[in-house]
């Protein structure tokens, strides 16, 4: 009892450093009449629902799963501790708590307001937005692989399911937070459902990026300026709208300035190579259709109010801060207007030098008809009632009975119901239902004559499973409709997050695509390393002055069509692997004393073989996992081992960035790059056993078995 969490105990009547106030102070807002609540109605927080972490039923699902709603108990360490989070708001301070899920304590997470308007506008006994840490204390602490909980009060949102509709369906798209809801019940006590948004950190670089490193920003709502991209200086104060969200990355701003003074100095017709290189253009394009779409307080009308990601690669990524706010009517700077329902145009702020990123982009004809095309798209396959509604159904089954009964929501609960299906108004401002918003969206947008603009049609694509690494791939599209494709190109990247490349397709007759004009467009992708998951799209362009473009796939680089390219066999080959041992308990020891796996292989011609950049794997889906160094040669008739030990820093030896599983596996013995990655010699082993080799006899010719070890030795 009265555990801190470290923090010295205060004084009766201590409040952090806060100023005590008089009697009746109400921090200079009015005084109000006695009983009266500014047409609220009264608060009976007495009737919150009690809970135990022990009347839970424990869940087996992801963190993040939406068919299930967790309960979540958060245990302070103090009675007062509304009081800390208030005095801590907005500082590096996290109040310590306890967190018990699924019935597993979780010790010393750290607590933290969060928010601006949804917590300045709010009570502190209504439910805050929080942050929840649980590597506060302790650095390898997670809840089921996530170390932060974003928990939202929906203060803006009734039906507390905007964000988390969003976060659903922009994920089809670009990386976008992961989103369901949260009951949340505090020393016992309920506080109800809260919206639970993936928090923009590491985890979420991993999920959606398939590392933690690079750069982030945010750029808040009031972030203006700076913020919206155009080149604001060369001075790191410049770039203040910027708030770095990446620890020991100080000097990240160098490359936002280099950035945006790209958007300011290009020429246009130099524009489109350059952006490519620094930008993930498509992703940049899907995002701001997303914005447009739900009508979302973002770069598209604001110029702020987003995240901005630089990849180890150097590639920026433009990304969703939040969508607490979407599928209503936005206010606030850089909005337009007199705008009184769903009715945002999808070229609003085009022709804005402020915003520079849409500016410069939507003068490249191509770009501009990419970005209506995919806002087309996701009009077409998401805004339709027949898709949300099921989703709103579902989401409203998991959390209307735990609304009804909340007694520190913002809204009321026939708010709640109506925010579903119907708009209100309170006579200065309408709040947009999700029904008819997504109604009355739909049908502006797929009518409106910038949207809606003849374009030529892709029917069929050719579609590869495997690929083989000394051939090329013939991709061959169809075209259809009244809109002639004037323009048809091949787009291929040759690994996850890696820029597009460029080939055009040619209706020639030439190509493997019938006959010259018939509509039909044949190009190749080159050839392609070993082990590469190709990714590839069509895009098919209309002439005149407003181009249209159509994608094959729809999704174009959000979901393109894909293939392994695998590694065939070698006609022959000199070189063998001879001998595996998979368990070596007492053989032999590598150059550092260990006794280590290893791998042998003999070059039975005349002449020495130079092993530079050859390979050796375990995993047939990698084929060069493991790169011989430069300069290594084995000579005529000679052995050479290989240690299986994952031990590539040691300074003599050769050191596989593998280990061998003694229950058996594939090792493949991989050409160069150059040489087309054939497979050279590969070698299939069941279960060994202590000290047991897996080995050719004859020696170098026969076909392997098991039986004894003779490193550098005839078997």
């Amino acid at each position: 009892d009265g555990d801190r969490g470290g923090r010295p105990q205060r004084p009766d009547g201590d409040r952090g450093g806060r100023p005590q106030r008089p009697d009746g102070d109400r921090g200079g807002r009015p005084q109000r009449p006695d009983g009266d609540r500014g047409g609220r109605p009264e608060r009976d927080f007495s009737a919150a629902e009690r809970l135990s972490p022990s009347n839970q039923k424990p869940s087996k699902k992801g963190l993040y799963n939406e068919d299930t709603l967790r309960t979540v108990f958060i245990i302070t360490k103090d009675d007062d501790w509304k009081d800390e989070m208030e005095a801590f708001y907005r500082t590096d301070v996290a109040v310590p708590a306890d967190l018990i899920v699924d019935g597993k304590l979780y010790k010393d997470v750290g607590l933290k307001y969060r928010g601006n308007s949804s917590y300045f506008s709010v009570s502190p006994d209504l439910k805050r937005s929080i942050n929840l840490y649980l590597d506060h204390k302790h650095a390898d602490q997670n809840l089921l692989g996530y170390k932060t909980l974003n928990l939202l009060n929906g203060n803006s949102d009734p039906t507390f399911m905007r964000e988390v509709i969003y976060s659903h369906i922009a994920r089809n798209y670009i990386p976008a937070f992961k989103g369901n809801f949260i009951k949340v019940v505090i020393n016992g006590e309920s506080w109800g459902i809260y919206s639970h948004i993936q928090q923009y950190n590491k985890d979420f670089l991993e999920d959606n990026f398939k590392t933690r490193g690079g750069v982030r920003w945010k750029i808040g709502a009031g972030g203006g300026g700076s913020g919206t991209l155009r080149f604001p200086g060369e001075k790191k104060e410049d770039f203040g709208g910027f708030q770095l969200r990446t620890e020991n990355a100080d000097d990240a701003w160098k490359e936002v300035r280099q950035f945006t003074k790209l958007l300011e100095e290009t020429p246009i017709d130099q524009l489109d190579e350059k952006l490519h290189a620094r930008l993930d253009v498509d992703g940049a394009l899907w995002s701001l259709a997303l914005e447009c779409v739900f009508q979302d307080e973002g770069y598209f009308t604001r110029g702020s109010d987003y995240n901005l990601y630089l990849d180890p690669d150097g590639r920026f990524h433009l990304l969703q801060h939040d969508g607490n706010e979407v599928m209503s009517i936005p206010g606030g700077p850089g909005m337009p207007s007199g705008l009184r329902g769903p009715e945002l145009e999808p070229f609003y702020n085009a022709d804005n030098e402020d915003r520079p990123l849409m500016y410069k982009m939507f003068q490249i004809p191509h770009l501009k008809a990419r970005y209506r095309h995919h806002l087309k798209t996701i009009t077409e396959e998401w805004i339709t009632w027949d898709k949300i509604g099921p989703l709103v159904n579902k989401y409203a089954s998991l959390i209307g009975d735990e609304i009804k009964k909340d007694v520190r929501k913002h809204s009321s609960y026939d708010a709640f119901e109506k925010g579903l299906i119907e708009s209100t108004s309170d006579g200065r401002r309408t709040k947009l239902g999700l029904k008819p918003f997504t109604i009355g969206r739909r049908e502006f947008l797929l009518n409106h004559p910038e949207v809606n603009l003849p374009a030529p049609k892709i029917v069929s694509l050719t579609e590869i499973d495997l690929a083989k690494s000394t051939e090329s791939i013939r991709i061959i599209a169809k075209t259809t409709g009244d809109t002639k494709a004037e323009t048809v190109i091949l787009w291929h990247a040759d690994g996850f997050n890696e820029p597009y490349n460029a080939v055009p397709m040619h209706d020639d007759g030439k190509h493997g695509d019938g006959q010259a004009g018939d509509g039909e467009f044949g190009a190749d992708i080159p050839t392609q390393l070993a082990g590469k998951k190709v990714r590839y799209y069509v895009e098919a362009r209309s002439s005149g002055k407003e181009m249209a473009s159509d994608f094959y796939p729809a999704r174009a680089e959000a979901e393109p069509l894909t293939f392994r390219v695998k590694a065939p066999k070698a006609s022959k080959s000199a070189l063998r692997i001879n001998e595996v041992v998979a368990e070596n308990k007492s053989i032999i020891k590598d150059p550092q004393g260990d006794f280590d796996d290893y791998i042998e292989i003999i070059n039975t011609s005349q002449d020495k073989i130079d092993l530079s950049n050859k390979f050796l794997t375990d995993n047939k889906k990698s084929p060069r996992k493991w790169r011989f160094p430069n300069g290594t040669h084995i000579g005529a008739g000679e052995r050479l081992i290989i240690w299986a030990d994952e031990n590539g820093k040691a300074p003599v030896g050769l050191h596989a960035n593998f280990k061998l599983d003694k229950a058996g596996e594939t090792i493949q013995l991989i050409d160069s790059d150059s040489a087309g990655n054939q497979i050279l010699d590969e070698i299939n082993f069941a279960k060994l056993g202590p000290d047991q080799a897996y080995r050719r006899v004859p020696d170098a010719k026969g076909d392997p078995s098991k039986g004894g070890p003779s490193p550098g030795k005839k078997n």
